[in-house]
Order: C-alpha cells, then sequence, then structure tokens
C-alpha cells in the first residue's frame, strides 16, 4: 500500500486510486446508455424481469413434445432438463420461428443427456399470453409459434 508515514494516501496512490474508479464509473454509464448484455457487467442486464403494464400482456414461452411413448410433455428447460433455459429460447425466438428446424437440436439435446426418456417425435413452441386489465388477468390463451416434425432423435443421421 502506498501510505506516507503520516498514514494518508500519497499521490499516485490516490491518482490510481480516482484513475480505475472513474474507469469503471465509465463503463457502467456507457454500458447502461449503450451497452447490451453482450457488455457485462458494464451494461445493464435486460434478461432480469421488468415491470410490466397494468393494461399489457405477460407471455410464456414454452415447448411441448409428442414422444415416442405416445405422451405429450412439456420439454423441461432447464440446465438439467436439455441443457438451455427458457430465457435461451426466448432470445432465440424469431429464429426459432423464422427456422423450426433449429428445435430438432433440442430434440437430440434431449435423446443425448436422457437416453431412458421417451424420444420426442414432434415439437411445438408455444406462448401463454394473458391479457391484463388493471394489473389483473382478464383472459389467457396459447399462441402457436412454430411445429417441427423431429427427424431422427438420436440424431445419429
Amino acid at each position: 500500500m502506498t501510505r506516507t508515514t503520516s498514514g494518508r494516501l500519497s499521490r499516485p496512490g490516490l491518482a490510481w486510486r480516482v484513475a480505475v474508479t472513474l474507469a469503471v464509473v465509465g463503463l457502467a454509464v456507457n454500458g447502461s446508455v449503450r451497452g447490451n448484455d453482450v457488455q457485462w457487467p458494464f451494461a445493464p442486464m435486460s434478461q432480469f424481469a421488468c415491470g410490466v403494464d397494468l393494461d399489457g400482456q405477460i407471455r410464456s414461452t414454452y415447448i411441448e413434445a409428442d414422444t415416442t411413448a405416445g405422451t405429450t410433455v412439456r420439454v423441461p428447460l432447464t440446465a438439467g432438463g436439455v441443457g438451455l433455459g427458457r430465457a435461451e429460447v426466448e432470445g432465440q425466438l424469431p429464429r426459432l420461428v423464422a427456422d423450426p428446424a433449429l428445435l430438432q437440436s433440442i430434440a437430440v439435446a434431449a435423446a443425448r443427456r436422457h437416453p431412458g426418456w421417451p424420444r420426442y417425435t414432434k415439437l411445438r413452441l408455444r406462448q401463454e399470453v394473458s391479457d391484463l386489465r388493471g394489473g389483473e388477468v382478464v383472459s389467457t390463451r396459447t399462441e402457436r409459434l412454430a411445429d417441427w416434425t423431429v427427424v431422427d432423435p438420436t440424431g445419429l443421421r
């Protein structure tokens, strides 16, 4: 530590502390104004929940799968499930809607990570939409975003 004999910081010690503080504050302000999540920790964390308009909508994305056992299940969008979370799926929604074949990788991930599970044969990307009025749910509906018939759930084409 750079201290003088009187216990105060020396000019160089104070100067580098001020410079580091200004750099961190500058990066945080710049990231908050112009940044995105890629620049974290010097950017806003936009994936975190935020306020909802009391007369707006709440959207919850999920994937359903038909299986080789003849059942319909909700795909577990977790690290322990198919290896990616719902937020990651939501971040890729435009791509998944434009190219439903990208859902194939979810069926392959489930087959590889959980060999004992029935294989997925069809995947359906959906959103549950809750309409709000005055902060209360007045209606709920399911929107179809994309469907994909799985080619080879083991991924061994």
